[in-house]
């Protein structure tokens, strides 16, 4: 693996971003700063976020878990408020 691409990979973790489409890195100028003394690369590095990802079985069964329990609680709710008042058939 080219150090480039090690550099991409770390850049990615660094930022963490979850769902990645593809990234890059590019060098985009080089010089030498001689007040400091010092080499200085001028990089890029672009991300492309994937905004609709793909999720995993266990995923999707964790979510529909997840919205069976909240209708139950819905219902639930619902229930303990309704009032049961007698028709007027019962009252005798």
């Amino acid at each position: 693996m080219d150090t480039w691409k090690q550099l991409e990979i770390i850049l990615n973790k660094t930022f963490g971003f979850q769902y990645i489409k593809k990234s890059s890195v590019k060098k985009l100028r080089q010089f030498f700063d001689q007040k400091s003394d010092e080499h200085v690369f001028i990089i890029e590095f672009r991300v492309m976020r994937d905004m609709n990802p793909k999720q995993t079985q266990h995923e999707k069964r964790k979510e529909q878990r997840a919205d069976k329990i909240r209708v139950g609680n819905l219902l639930k709710d619902i229930n303990a408020q309704v009032v049961y008042e007698s028709s007027p058939n019962d009252r005798n």
